[in-house]
């Protein structure tokens, strides 16, 4: 396929700094320590969706970054706790495991329902709210519960947005992270 008409598979993100993406290494690291039985992520994979724009043509890259830019400069930067380990769909049987957080906040909220108006306007749809999280296993068939990891709670400055890029790596049966585009917060 010709590049220039190849789609792109799109997500508008928090990347975490690197203190940050160590504490979470640091409790995936822990989980693993218990014996639970997942696909662990690699840390240099971590990161907060706020919206998954999915396969995207090449026309529609410049509107998305243009519109995550004005988003960005509209709101304020906030401080996020990232204080619970959980599952998707539970934690009884989770296929995802995340690090949380209990209280994702008026701020966190209003960014996320922000982001995806905006999105709405450009013509994409999402089925399901924003949650604060921060993806650090994957569970092929879920066996048992997860267990209790304790674990002081992980201060995530967000600051600014991202644009990232998911690309498949068949020799690995995942993906990786490419972050295409930044835009700054406006000053709290």
């Amino acid at each position: 396929m010709d590049e220039a008409a190849r789609k792109r598979r799109l997500f508008i993100a928090l990347g975490l700094d690197d203190a940050t993406r160590s504490r979470c290494a640091a409790v995936a690291e822990e989980l693993r320590r218990t014996g639970f039985e997942a696909r662990y992520e690699s840390a240099d994979k971590y990161h907060v969706t706020l919206a998954f724009l999915g396969n995207v043509t090449p026309v529609q890259v410049e509107p998305i970054a243009a519109a995550m830019q004005a988003a960005a400069a509209s709101l304020p930067g906030f401080t996020i706790l990232l204080d619970k380990l959980g599952g998707f769909p539970h934690e009884r049987r989770p296929r995802v495991v995340v690090i949380g957080a209990r209280a994702q906040g008026a701020a966190f909220r209003e960014l996320a329902r922000t982001l995806r108006e905006t999105y709405e306007a450009l013509g994409f749809s999402f089925k399901t709210d924003a949650v604060a999280h921060v993806t650090i296993a994957r569970v092929k068939a879920p066996r048992r519960a997860l267990p209790s990891v304790e674990f002081a709670p992980i201060s995530l400055d967000v600051s600014a947005l991202s644009l990232f890029e998911s690309l498949p790596s068949a020799q690995h049966n995942t993906s990786r992270y490419l972050t295409c585009r930044s835009a700054k917060l406006a000053v709290a």
